[in-house]
């Protein structure tokens, strides 16, 4: 946390502050990820991006203790950043293999309805592999769309990637390139901290194993001179009584402010917004192999290949994609060496 408090800069009504980005990640076109096209009319003390991990190495009880979670630490957001006049864009990123935009920061949706669609149950559990690194590729357009102070990236994960390439180095570009802060929740007991270190950049791996401390995870995402009660006095339920909003997460973008005025002056006129192309990690000093023979993985009716990069014949890094099964092997009853009855 104390990398997140000593640059802390949010301060009420200071939102004509929040810059403007001119360049935008997007993810390549084979990679089939969310696109999230930019709002920059839309201006936030603190942009937030909450990713989950929904992969089948997390399991459904451990999902839902990241829904009860993050339920209980948007309501506190929520109360602390009314009691602040602090406006938080949050957004929500769902992932196994796949890779699903939940909520999208730019509709502007307030943390009442985000929060209703937790408690009616609509975030459901999707299990499948562990595509972090595509997750984070969303979540990094999440946090460029809206004009923001601050972006925070909160990572729920048990750390077990294992499609779509290590996400290390991309969290590295978010930190450094973005000026993003990344925390890194481990959720199951078999957490693999070395991954979620080095995403989030800090050596402590805060995990998921008790809900007691809520109050100081909202204080270490909004921490302000303003902001330094410990106690709530007001409730989540008191604040949203009169919220007759609608959620929605498609909207329309608007690059610009509504209230400026058009000017004729070329030198006044707004930077034009550009898109370079997709920034990746570099490419390790390795060989790669051949992609294998797509295979169905025990239990599951998903097929995968992969393939292995090697320098000096150590394995360096592994990439595994979703493949589509030969009817021979949706009729099998059997594979992997066990009989399916």
């Amino acid at each position: 946390s104390s990398g997140i408090n000593a640059e802390w800069p949010l301060r009420p009504g200071k939102l004509q502050s929040a810059p403007k980005q001119t360049t935008f990640y997007r993810p390549a076109n084979y990679e089939q990820l969310p696109v999230i096209e930019p709002c920059q009319a839309v201006a936030c003390h603190l942009s937030m991006a909450i990713v989950m991990d929904s992969s089948g190495s997390v399991g459904y009880s451990n999902f839902q203790q990241q829904l009860s979670f993050v339920q209980t630490l948007l309501e506190i957001l929520h109360i602390k950043a009314e009691e602040s006049g602090l406006k938080v864009c949050a957004g929500v990123v769902r992932y196994s293999t796949s890779v699903q935009t939940i909520v999208d920061p730019c509709c502007e949706n307030s943390l009442c309805k985000v929060v209703e669609e937790f408690s009616s149950g609509r975030v459901e559990y999707s299990p499948g592999s562990t595509n972090t690194h595509g997750a984070l590729k969303v979540a990094r357009q999440m946090l460029q769309g809206p004009r923001s102070i601050k972006k925070v990236l909160l990572l729920i994960t048990d750390g077990k990637s294992n499609t779509g390439g290590s996400p290390v180095n991309f969290a590295q570009q978010m930190r450094t390139e973005d000026d993003i802060a990344i925390v890194a929740f481990g959720v199951t007991d078999g957490v693999r901290e070395s991954e979620l270190r080095g995403i989030s950049g800090i050596s402590t791996v805060v995990k998921i194993d008790t809900f007691d401390n809520f109050h100081d995870t909202a204080a270490m995402l909004l921490e302000a001179n303003s902001m330094g009660s410990e106690d709530l006095d007001v409730t989540f339920e008191s604040l949203c009584h009169g919220d007759t909003s609608t959620f929605s997460n498609t909207c329309a973008r608007r690059e610009h402010e509504e209230t400026e005025e058009p000017s004729t002056d070329p030198s006044t006129e707004p930077p034009v917004v550009t898109r370079p192309a997709t920034t990746e990690p570099p490419a390790p000093d390795c060989v790669w192999g051949a992609w294998s023979t797509c295979t169905r993985q025990r239990d599951s009716n998903e097929c995968f290949t992969n393939r292995s990069c090697k320098k000096d014949g150590s394995l360096v890094d592994r990439e595994t994609h979703l493949c589509t099964c030969d009817a021979s092997q949706m009729r099998s009853k059997r594979w992997s060496g066990r009989t399916r009855k």
